[in-house]
C-alpha cells in the first residue's frame, strides 16, 4: 500500500520529466502566507482548486464575453471562455512538456478581474476612475490580482503562489504578439507595483496562457457573430476562410498546430509569421464587423449607463450609511432595495479602513458584479415596483 510520502515522491518524480523551460512546483517561490504541505497535490494544483471553488470564478458564468446577457444558451459567456483557454492551453502544454497544473491555475484565474458587461464594462469603470483622479484607471488583469489577493474570502484572498499571481496580472499585453518570451528576472515580490500592460509573464506557462487567450476567443467570437446574425460566413475574407476557416474548431486547430510546431524546444511561445498575419486579419475582421457592430455597441451603451449610475449611487450610499456604521440607514436601504444587503455584507467583510476612498470600494463592488446582479440592483434602486 502506498503511503502519503510515496504519492508525493511520485508527483515530484513526474515533475522532473518536464521540459527544462517548465516551472516545477519544487521551484516555486511559494505563497505570501505559507501552508502546510498537501500529501496529494503539489502547489500549483492546490491553486487551481482554490480558484475553481472561489465565488469570483462562479460569477463568471453570468458575465459577458462579447454579447451582453444573451438569450441564446449557445453564446459564449466569460466562464466558457476561461474554460476554453484552460483546455486549449493544456493540450499545447502537454505537447511542449510544460507544467499543466500551473497552466490550468493561471488559465482559470486569468479573467477573475473582469467587470460585468465585458470590455464595455471595463472601459466604463476605467473612465469613471480616471474621472475620480485615478491615473491608472481600471485594467482587468491588474484588478484580477486585487480580486485574488484582497477581495475574496472576506478580505483574506486566495493566498495563491507567486507564479500564478504573476500569470494573472501579466496575461493581457498591449497588442497582439507573434512571440511571447518569459521575463524570468522580474521580481515577483513586487507584483502589486505593475500598473500597465508592458510586463511579460515570468514563466513559459504564463506566456502560453497569454497567447492562447487570443486563440480561444477569435474563432469563438466569429462563430457567435454568425449565430447572432451579425455576419455571414460569406462575409469572411477569402484568405481567412481558406487558410484558417470559418468555424471555431477549425480555426483553433490551425492556430494550435502552428503554435506547437514553432514553440517546441524553445523558451518562447510563438506563431509562424504567416499564421500570425492570418490571425491579425481575423482579429481586424472581428473588430470591424462584430465588436463594433451597431447592435453590439447599442447594448454596450445601455450597459455602461447602468454601471455609471451604480458606481455613483454606491458612493452616495456609502456616505449615507457612514461606511456601514449607521445601521438604521442601512436597514432603510435594504427595505427599498434588497440587493443592498450584499453591499453592506461586502464592506463589513472586506478589509477596508476609514482611509480607503469611496471610489475604491465602489469600483471593487461594481466590478465584481455579474451582468444579472448589476441589472437586478439597478432595477431595485431605480425602477418602480408594485405596491400590492
Amino acid at each position: 500500500m502506498k503511503t502519503e510520502s510515496d504519492i508525493r515522491k511520485y508527483l515530484l518524480e513526474e515533475e522532473e520529466r518536464l521540459s527544462p523551460f517548465a516551472k516545477k512546483s519544487s521551484e516555486s517561490m511559494g505563497r505570501r502566507s505559507p501552508l502546510s504541505r498537501d500529501p496529494f497535490r503539489l502547489e500549483f494544483a492546490r491553486d487551481e482548486t482554490r480558484i475553481l471553488h472561489s465565488p469570483p470564478f462562479r460569477r463568471l458564468k453570468h458575465k459577458t464575453q462579447v454579447f451582453l446577457s444573451p438569450d441564446n444558451d449557445h453564446i459564449c459567456t466569460r466562464m466558457e471562455h476561461v474554460l476554453h483557454v484552460s483546455s486549449i492551453s493544456s493540450v499545447i502544454g502537454r505537447c511542449l512538456n510544460l507544467n499543466i497544473d500551473l497552466i490550468n491555475a493561471i488559465a482559470k484565474a486569468h479573467d477573475l478581474g473582469h467587470a460585468p458587461f465585458g470590455h464595455a464594462g471595463e472601459r466604463c469603470i476605467d473612465t469613471l476612475l480616471k474621472n475620480e483622479g485615478v491615473k491608472q484607471g481600471f485594467i482587468h488583469e491588474i484588478h484580477g490580482l486585487r480580486v485574488v489577493d484582497k477581495l475574496t474570502n472576506y478580505g483574506a484572498g486566495l493566498n495563491l503562489t507567486y507564479e500564478v499571481r504573476d500569470g494573472i496580472v501579466t496575461h493581457c499585453g498591449e497588442k497582439f504578439e507573434r512571440r511571447v518570451a518569459p521575463d524570468r528576472g522580474r521580481d515577483l515580490l513586487r507584483l502589486e507595483e505593475i500598473a500597465d500592460h508592458t510586463c511579460h509573464p515570468s514563466t513559459l506557462e504564463g506566456c502560453l496562457v497569454r497567447m492562447v487567450d487570443r486563440i480561444a476567443y477569435l474563432g469563438r467570437d466569429l462563430e457567435d457573430g454568425i449565430k447572432a446574425g451579425l455576419v455571414k460566413k460569406s462575409d469572411v475574407p477569402r484568405e481567412i476562410a481558406r487558410d484558417l476557416g470559418t468555424e471555431n474548431g477549425k480555426i483553433i486547430g490551425r492556430l494550435v498546430h502552428d503554435l506547437i510546431a514553432n514553440s517546441i524546444d524553445t523558451d518562447a511561445i510563438q506563431l509562424s509569421k504567416e499564421v500570425f498575419q492570418l490571425m491579425n486579419r481575423l482579429k481586424d475582421f472581428n473588430y470591424d464587423r462584430i465588436y463594433r457592430h451597431p447592435d453590439v455597441e447599442v447594448k454596450a451603451q445601455k450597459a455602461t449607463r447602468i454601471l455609471d449610475v451604480l458606481f455613483y449611487e454606491v458612493m452616495r450610499i456609502l456616505k449615507a450609511v457612514r461606511r456601514g456604521k449607521d445601521t438604521r440607514a442601512m436597514s432603510s436601504f435594504v427595505k427599498d432595495a434588497p440587493s443592498m444587503a450584499v453591499l453592506f455584507d461586502f464592506i463589513k467583510n472586506t478589509n477596508y479602513t476609514d482611509a480607503t476612498p469611496h471610489w475604491r470600494v465602489a469600483a471593487d463592488y461594481v466590478a465584481g458584479m455579474s451582468d444579472a446582479f448589476a441589472q437586478r440592483t439597478y432595477a431595485q434602486l431605480f425602477l418602480p415596483s408594485p405596491v400590492v
